[in-house]
């Protein structure tokens, strides 16, 4: 069994102190030097264009080798206000082709990381009002730039991270059904999905199930954890509200073979992020222990009873028995 990535966000290591969002100002050679303290941490995923345009790639990359991390994937951020209206949905011809460009411009920098992956969130692609965007037009547009990008270099893995709002008031891509609509539609072997946990609870969605599909139809490229309390991005450590449904997921990713990345999207506001990070990939560890646990010793989950599996994961988290015969 191949040992487990752990990766995070670069610009979780400007924060804390109270601060929710980076200044922008940070140096990114820092930010990596200090990623590189994290005990476990093995991977870096770099936002596109925003950490390459206040550093040369080789100073980045010397700072990586430095810090002892790899680069499995690059993000692709579309920066507002260019885009504040949409990317790939974007109206305007010519902003959905710089759109296009810039993947190009990521999936090129990806490969000279000696990488395979690039995500894209589609952050700007929604509509706040009634007749504001042309849904039939704009899932047109946005089938046809991902196959643009897609067969632009089909080494490299493309894979949609979906947010059901924020910072639009609604999303195209609204739920993990529809993430796989536009997969299937795209009709690329290297087109698949990212999930991010609390986007998914955003949705009112169960991890573990919106993974269980993607799995199964081998289109799950990328995990991003975290957890919420479920209204909101939270981006909160991971298991710290929805331990169950944490061990859930994991479960069927490993039962499933789930191969990719353990990546924290979390937002160590008053937290000290290195030990944010660190507490992320201890907690994680165990979880996954936990879900090798119970798909090694307990072929017979899932029951299709409560009553049988709950003292199964019961005994998995406690460590002892659930007393069938206690008086309540």
């Amino acid at each position: 069994m191949p040992p487990v990535k752990y990766s995070t966000r670069l610009n979780s290591f400007a924060l804390g102190t109270g601060r929710k969002l980076p200044t922008g100002d940070e140096p990114v050679l820092d930010l990596i030097a200090t990623a590189g303290t994290v005990p476990g941490l093995t991977s870096l995923e770099l936002n596109y264009p925003e950490h390459f345009e206040k550093a040369p790639l080789e100073d980045i990359k010397a700072a990586l080798g430095k810090a002892g991390l790899d680069v499995p994937a690059l993000q692709l951020r579309w920066p507002a206000s260019r885009f504040s209206n949409g990317a790939f949905t974007n109206a305007d011809a010519e902003i959905r082709a710089e759109a296009v460009q810039m993947v190009i411009e990521a999936i090129d920098l990806c490969a000279s990381f000696g990488a395979d992956h690039v995500l894209l969130w589609p952050a700007h692609d929604g509509y706040e009002y009634p007749l504001q965007m042309d849904y039939t037009k704009s899932w047109a547009w946005m089938v046809e730039s991902l196959r643009t990008v897609a067969d632009h270099n089909p080494a490299i893995r493309v894979s949609i991270e979906y947010k059901p709002a924020d910072p639009r008031g609604r999303t195209i891509l609204n739920t993990t059904g529809a993430v796989m609509a536009l997969v299937n539609d795209t009709d690329r072997p290297n087109v698949g999905v990212t999930l991010d946990f609390g986007h998914l609870l955003m949705a009112r969605e169960n991890p573990a199930q919106s993974a269980a599909m993607c799995l199964q139809s081998g289109k799950m490229f990328g995990l991003q954890l975290n957890d919420s309390h479920g209204a909101a991005d939270d981006g909160l450590m991971v298991g710290s509200i929805h331990l169950s449904e944490t061990i859930e997921l994991a479960y069927y990713l490993i039962r499933e073979g789930y191969a990719g990345t353990y990546y924290f999207d979390t937002d160590p506001v008053r937290e000290n992020p290195v030990e944010e990070c660190a507490m992320n990939i201890a907690r994680m560890g165990s979880i996954i222990e936990m879900a090798r646990t119970l798909v090694r010793d307990h072929p017979e989950l899932p029951t299709g009873h409560a009553l049988d599996s709950a003292p199964i994961l019961w005994e998995t988290v406690m460590g002892e028995k659930w007393n069938t015969t206690a008086s309540v």
